[in-house]
């Protein structure tokens, strides 16, 4: 796909609201970055600001989006994805006022033949009106992320049932 990609809503098994993710920047097979937006009605905002915990959350449409950009390139339909948890999670603020753009980048640490990853995640408050990246940028988290996207979800959903 050819960069940046500005409709980021066919990349994610997400709807409506839940798409957070506003741009691809770039990726490869890999690592991505891009930018995601919280508004003040966002289903992650809290009484009009954008709360720590919720910071998981958009760095795990970081990795989605770039499994769904890889799987298009593959000629493949976006597969659901499921985060398993996190390690090594830092958090560097409570929260900001919406609304907010923020920078996300992830890179794949782990990946085995199963579908089970490891991916290095960073959070960042853009301060470019525009959202392009630059050094007044604050880090607000950072995490190792892990993530499961199993080759055919309807028949994991079934043996896990």
């Amino acid at each position: 796909m050819q960069c940046p990609i500005t409709h980021v809503a066919p990349l994610l098994p997400h709807s409506g609201a839940m798409v957070l993710f506003e741009t691809v920047e770039s990726y490869d097979t890999e690592s991505l970055r891009g930018t995601a937006m919280i508004t003040p009605d966002s289903p992650l905002a809290d009484n009009g600001h954008f709360a720590a915990w919720a910071t998981m959350e958009v760095m795990a449409q970081g990795i989605g989006a770039l499994a769904g950009a890889l799987a298009h390139d593959a000629g493949e339909p976006v597969r659901l994805g499921f985060l398993l948890g996190t390690r090594c999670l830092e958090l560097f603020f409570d929260t900001i006022p919406a609304p907010c753009r923020l920078g996300v980048s992830v890179r794949q640490s782990i990946l085995d033949h199963n579908g089970f990853g490891v991916f290095d995640c960073e959070l960042t408050l853009r301060h470019d009106p525009h959202g392009k990246a630059s050094a007044d940028d604050r880090l607000l988290a950072r995490a190792a992320l892990n993530a499961f996207q199993p080759k055919n979800v309807e028949d994991y959903l079934k043996e896990s049932a």
